[in-house]
């Protein structure tokens, strides 16, 4: 089971059934899932916990990219480095805040389950 929820991450899927796509396309979210009807945005703010998820990923994919800068690179000042992965990061921001958004509503799904129709 842990690699179906896993895969339904990756695929950016329902959380509950694991076949319902939560995003329409690029950042336009369907409000509930089209095949198992569960309400993705349980309440009004609900996202704001996906902040702690995408401040972490940020986090580790900005501090291993600097590290890695510092291996290939020993000489290069820090900020430079910090600069550098900056610029590399950016493009990964929209898809970076997609899966902040879905990691966040698998964990709270997990924590406090519901079924479709009962929220």
């Amino acid at each position: 089971m842990f690699f179906k929820k896993l895969m339904g991450v990756f695929r950016k899927r329902c959380p509950h059934c694991l076949r319902g796509p939560i995003y329409k396309q690029g950042m336009e979210m369907h409000t509930r899932c089209p095949e198992c009807n569960l309400l993705y945005e349980r309440e009004q703010g609900y996202f704001l916990g996906s902040l702690y998820v995408s401040y972490a990923l940020a986090s580790l994919f900005l501090g291993l990219g600097t590290l890695a800068l510092h291996l290939i690179w020993p000489d290069l000042d820090l900020g430079y480095a910090i600069l550098i992965m900056a610029g590399i990061f950016l493009p990964f921001v929209p898809a970076l805040t997609r899966y902040s958004r879905v990691i966040w509503m698998y964990f709270d799904r997990w924590a406090w389950p519901s079924q479709p129709g009962h929220e």
